[in-house]
């Protein structure tokens, strides 16, 4: 049967997705799933189709998707008792095209492509008395579709384009080069734009996804064309940075989104919906079905949380580098001395279990991923996975005007998230002493402006899964600086090899090949 007749279960969980192994995944096989003929007759089967697009997008927040990324960049290193070579790997650039954990943005995004594909096969042609909702399921499948294509590009530059089901249903598709895909992208994204609204009204619940990530806005549309642009003018040198400003602008004078006063309180579970959040992977902790354990590669192993609680994979630490990089008094550095704290980092701290450690054994550990204090059951975690928040609107805003020749823009702008780094609200109008500008003794040209964007960027969002797409895309400006940063910053990434350049491209999984031999290799793999 071909893939125009699946459905898959609005609320399933990925399972079996995340296994490249030789299923190719842009044909998926439908046996005990509901077909598009008993399926897609009213508004509700549309928006469960939709709720459907958001589950499969859970699968970003695995470890091969989330892990991979942080640990491969310059910015963090694996825990240095960790035996696991599959999964310290990434932090030594151990990958190739049949090992390692860079499949799983193909195996996260081609699934989130085929449910969006058929939302907008079907969508038009069902009858319902809600035109609104359905008008916003149609542009959700659009964003998503979309958004998932940008992430394969930034992964593997070219593949498949896949933009109906008789397209997907073609056993043998070849790769599509970038720019025809990022021109659907921006077709997609514009038209999901034109139609969301800023801000999703309040109703019975009907509009609220029981799981997956918050539902889309027009603040996350632009975020993800912003984000598009920037890409684009960074690490394919379009130029394109008037875009990239004009969409992040857009957000950044939208007064639906905010700075939080506290930095650390916008990934908190008690403070979840803030106006930070623009677009994230919500989970509640209530079932296995409503929870990641990617809270659990930040919480040390030192603590016994798998002694009968589960979790506690203690993968992730700063690079020694990174963790002394901060500026004096930010808070986004700040430490406490038990796991309970409001800090960022822990050195020490006591188990649910009673079991204490100080300090810990491999180091400090970030800890801006803090559950509820509520439950033992560390599994169940309940907090949710930022993908786009404001702060990131305010330095693509800094980062395009800075690159258009506008220096003092982008200083204004990014001594916002150096404020709010101080505690302060990020609303102050005159700078604090520590912030970047000229009085200050800094030098405004606009590759030093850069850097300080930069930096600023590897400071607030830590640990958000960015680092390593910057250090990729920055070094197409600067030839060099990926492979000097992580010489440089991280020892392990050349403890096994020596750093070839072919790597900052992943490879196209191996068994994606084997099912499909019209598939060519990145190269060097």
């Amino acid at each position: 049967m071909r893939a125009a007749r699946l459905l898959m279960a609005p609320v399933a969980v990925l399972v079996g997705l995340t296994v490249t192994g030789c299923n190719d995944l842009l044909v998926e096989d439908p046996k005990g799933f509901t077909t598009t003929d008993t399926f897609f007759k009213t508004g509700a089967d549309l928006n469960s189709a939709t709720i459907a697009i958001y589950n499969s997008l859970r699968g970003l927040q695995g470890q091969a998707p989330w892990t991979t990324p942080e640990l491969a960049s310059d910015q963090i290193r694996a825990d240095n008792r960790e035996p696991n070579s599959g999964t310290y790997g990434a932090d030594r650039l151990l990958w190739d095209a049949a090992t390692g954990q860079t499949g799983g943005y193909w195996t996260t995004m081609y699934p989130v492509i085929t449910r969006a594909n058929l939302v907008l096969a079907n969508g038009p042609g069902i009858q319902t008395a809600n035109q609104q909702m359905k008008d916003y399921n149609i542009a959700e499948a659009k964003f998503m579709r979309g958004y998932a294509y940008f992430w394969l590009t930034k992964a593997y530059d070219d593949v498949p384009l896949l933009l109906s089901l008789e397209e997907q249903a073609n056993p043998s598709p070849t790769r599509t080069p970038v720019e025809q895909i990022h021109q659907a992208v921006i077709k997609d994204l514009t038209e999901a734009e034109a139609a969301l609204p800023l801000i999703w009204p309040a109703n019975d619940g009907y509009l609220i996804p029981t799981q997956g990530s918050a539902r889309v806005t027009k603040g996350a549309v632009r975020m993800a064309l912003a984000d598009l642009y920037l890409w684009r003018s960074s690490f394919m040198k379009t130029n394109e940075w008037q875009l990239a400003s004009d969409w992040a602008k857009k957000v950044v004078d939208d007064n639906t989104w905010k700075l939080n006063d506290n930095y650390l309180t916008t990934f908190r579970p008690g403070n979840k919906g803030n106006r930070e959040m623009i677009f994230l992977i919500t989970n509640s902790g209530v079932t296995t079905n409503v929870r990641s354990l990617f809270q659990l590669f930040y919480y040390p192993r030192d603590w016994g949380l798998d002694q009968g609680q589960g979790g506690g994979w203690g993968l992730i630490h700063p690079t020694d580098w990174f963790y002394n990089s901060y500026l004096p008094g930010d808070f986004r550095r700040s430490t406490g001395t038990d796991y309970t704290s409001d800090s960022a980092y822990v050195n020490g701290g006591c188990s649910v279990s009673g079991i204490c450690k100080t300090p810990l054994a491999d180091g400090p550990m970030p800890f801006k991923y803090k559950k509820s204090d509520g439950g033992r059951d560390w599994q169940l975690n309940d907090v949710d996975t930022p993908l786009y928040r404001y702060a990131e609107a305010i330095l693509i805003y800094a980062e395009a005007q800075n690159e258009l020749g506008n220096a003092g823009v982008a200083v204004d702008n990014l001594n916002l998230i150096r404020a709010r780094a101080r505690k302060g609200t990020g609303l102050e109008s005159r700078p604090e002493p520590h912030a970047y500008s000229a009085a200050a003794g800094d030098v405004m040209t606009k590759e030093a402006v850069r850097e300080a964007i930069y930096m600023e960027r590897a400071w607030e969002f830590a640990f958000e899964a960015k680092r390593w797409w910057d250090l990729v895309r920055r070094d197409s400006m600067e030839p060099g600086y990926w492979k000097n940063s992580l010489q440089t910053h991280d020892p392990n990434a050349s403890k096994n090899a020596p750093i070839s350049e072919h790597k900052k491209r992943f490879p196209i999984p191996q068994g994606q090949i084997n099912a499909n031999p019209s598939l060519t290799q990145n190269p060097g793999y």
